[in-house]
């Protein structure tokens, strides 16, 4: 224990990412904080910490929601300091990131409550590949330090987004410019070979906003096998560069806004499988996957009065996805390679009008439009068979038209209702329905104190990807079939809540139960030839299985420089045709982090999550992994600041037990997740201030 908390605190005196602060005596010109911005219809997507945007394509207030959400606020991804998304989005309750070689950029799902059959949106905007081979997303290419912030709706109220959102909704924003032209600089350092270099630049000039970040972000990785030990090749690169651009138009009453992403990712897959008998692992040199992420959103947002607002969306998504098991000598095949390329596409337009009928009733409507291509092809070839070349390509359009309905009772009873109207040229035509309530009272004698019941509804559907239904691999070792006749999941989930809050929102009890009943889930279903050791495998749909949990969470927030919360998620899964438990989500995960800001000089976080073992591809002790405990200490600390700059230190330590963390398992051999990993680093920002004092104003 010495060494570990040695090496914290080098780590913390060697680095840090800057906070922003205002000056008591200046204030920045920053629109959010208008008072014409404060309005249910909030036009920039714009909201405050108590507030939700995704819930309904506009602000509102968290305590009116019927479902279990949760924002996760810049101030709270800086304060973790994490460069991936996956640790981000870890400390929440019921969400739970697996990743499958352990280490940064392997292969990674989103499950929330017990499903992968989760959404991610970025900006409004779709943000799964259609080459997944889950209905689900992968986060492990998104780096955090672009986020403005993470909205989280759990359960069947995140089919408002609409499709394959039956686990919940996860919606990403993109930092904004504010206030005067900035820069910002940022360099760290850690072991496992670690480097993350980054450049920013943000800003307001009257009507205009605008933001730019790049960031470069390397790792050696540091997973280990059962059998193997320490993965040499197991690198990670990253580079990653955003924008994010906005014309306020109209006497501000409207706004055009282009976000852009790209990011190319590289991860060096250090396990390779030998092609002779006995077939197992070994080392590969060789092996890497290549992705490229394109995306672009362009949106128009007009508020032409308080009663009616309306925005429009145009995005393209294209994804390359590549991976190729080149020759080497280790494999029981030195001819043996492997290239798979798949290429797809996602374009979109949307549109949503809010119409505020009273002061107790507003009414959205809107059409979204998807069209999704998946071109692959894939090369095979090997010294005990001839080679191997095959191509696909499939594409579908699906068309929503959807209604949301809100009803405020006196400011205590909120009623929110709707529907879906999904036309999918794949999988025909059906309904998505919804309906949440939320009951706020006084809490009885007490004073600050309130209590609130909630309970959310929901039909959902999950679309088979088009990797499920055109993706075919035909290799020496593996046939891996697509199914045209797969059917689309449908889901349908309830939930019920109770919160109950003190202190005036400073301490809270957080408790729901969830239920969730599948038809036609999507599963996969393969076996090993015993004497060719070829393995067959096909997506297939099950016919019923069940999901079923209870979720409690604390939050303690007495003076604004405190915050801790705890949460316990305990889940339990059936295949209701076998018996069999759904592989990939803990029975039981305890977490809690906490945040303690002394002064405006230093802050610290730390973090906990102990996970039970999960099964991985059935339901036998030889597939499931370890429970594990995995805790982390980060700080910041301040070590110049004017009006025109600042530097800061700050350090991160990871796996601080050094525990053996299963990430994965399978014919009994464990993926491990590095053992004790630390960064650290030093960041600079510089200011040009434009600013006016308060009595200017």
């Amino acid at each position: 224990m010495k060494k570990i908390f040695t090496t914290f605190a080098v780590s913390a005196i060697l680095s840090t990412t800057p906070a922003f602060s205002i000056d008591e005596d200046w204030i920045y010109l920053d629109p959010s904080q208008s008072e014409e911005n404060s309005a249910p219809f909030t036009l920039k997507g714009y909201a405050k910490e108590r507030q939700i945007y995704s819930y309904g394509n506009y602000a509102e207030s968290i305590e009116s929601a019927g479902a279990n959400v949760d924002v996760i606020t810049q101030k709270d991804i800086e304060r973790q300091a994490s460069p991936t998304l996956s640790e981000i989005l870890n400390q929440s309750a019921s969400l739970f990131v697996q990743n499958s070689n352990g280490s940064d950029g392997s292969i990674s799902t989103i499950r929330m409550r017990g499903t992968d059959r989760v959404r991610m949106t970025i900006d409004g905007v779709r943000a799964d590949r259609p080459s997944l081979t889950t209905p689900g997303v992968e986060p492990q290419f998104l780096l955090s330090d672009d986020l403005e912030r993470v909205e989280i709706i759990r359960g069947p109220h995140g089919n408002v987004a609409g499709t394959n959102a039956s686990g919940g909704l996860i919606a990403l924003q993109t930092k904004r410019g504010r206030g005067p032209f900035r820069v910002q600089l940022g360099s760290e350092m850690g072991n496992l070979g670690t480097f993350k270099e980054r450049f920013a630049i943000s800003g307001e000039a009257k009507n205009t906003d605008y933001y730019m970040g790049l960031t470069w972000y390397k790792t050696d990785g540091g997973m280990s096998v059962t059998n193997l030990g320490k993965i040499i090749n197991d690198d990670y690169n990253n580079l990653s560069l955003v924008t994010n651009i906005g014309q306020r138009l109209l006497d501000q009453k409207a706004e055009v806004r282009n976000i852009f992403r790209f990011a190319r990712s590289r991860k060096d897959l250090g396990v390779g499988y030998q092609q002779a008998f006995p077939y197992g692992l070994y080392q590969s040199p060789n092996n890497y996957a290549l992705n490229y992420d394109i995306m672009n959103t362009t949106s128009f947002t007009h508020s032409p009065n308080e009663k009616y607002d309306y925005d429009v969306k145009f995005s393209l998504y294209r994804n390359n996805n590549n991976n190729y098991i080149l020759p080497d000598n280790l494999s029981g095949d030195p001819f043996y390679e492997s290239i798979s390329k798949i290429y797809s596409t996602r374009l979109n337009a949307q549109t949503q009008h809010n119409y505020k009928l009273a002061d107790w009733n507003t009414l959205s409507v809107g059409y979204n439009l998807e069209a999704e291509f998946i071109d692959g092809h894939t090369k095979d070839f090997s010294m005990w068979s001839p080679a191997n070349f095959n191509s696909y390509d499939g594409h579908t359009v699906q068309n929503d038209v959807f209604i949301n309905d809100v009803i405020n009772i006196a400011d205590k009873l909120f009623i929110r209702g709707g529907a879906r109207l999904i036309h999918n040229s794949s999988f025909g035509t059906y309904v998505t329905p919804n309906a949440s309530a939320a009951l706020v009272l006084p809490t009885f004698n007490i004073d600050g104190a309130k209590t609130k019941l909630r309970a959310s509804w929901g039909h959902s559907v999950n679309n088979p990807t088009l990797y499920q239904r055109f993706g075919t691999v035909n290799s020496s070792y593996m046939i891996s079939l697509a199914n045209p006749n797969l059917e689309s999941e449908k889901m349908n989930s309830w939930d019920v809540g109770f919160v109950q809050s003190f202190y005036d929102e400073k301490l809270s009890f957080d408790v729901s139960y969830f239920n969730s009943d599948y038809k036609d889930y999507i599963g996969y279903a393969g076996s090993t030839d015993p004497i060719t050791w070829l393995y067959t495998g096909q997506y297939i749909n099950v016919d019923k299985a069940e999901i079923q949990g209870v979720e409690g969470k604390i939050t303690w927030e007495p003076i604004n420089w405190f915050k801790a919360t705890a949460s316990y998620t305990h889940t339990h899964s059936k295949d209701k045709t076998t018996g069999a438990s759904l592989p990939g989500c803990p029975e039981n995960s305890f977490k809690t982090i906490l945040y303690w800001t002394p002064s405006d000089v230093v802050n610290f976080f730390a973090g906990l999550e102990a996970n039970s073992g999960r099964y991985m591809t059935t339901a036998t002790n030889s597939d499931k992994t370890d429970s594990y405990v995995d805790a982390k200490l980060g700080t910041k600390i301040r070590l110049f600041k004017n009006d025109y700059s600042e530097i800061s230190l700050n350090g991160v330590i990871y796996n601080l037990l050094d525990q053996d963390i299963s990430m994965y398992k399978q014919n009994g051999i464990s993926y491990y997740a590095p053992g004790i990993h630390f960064r650290a680093g030093i960041g600079m920002e510089f200011t040009l201030p434009e600013r006016k004092q308060k009595d200017d104003l």
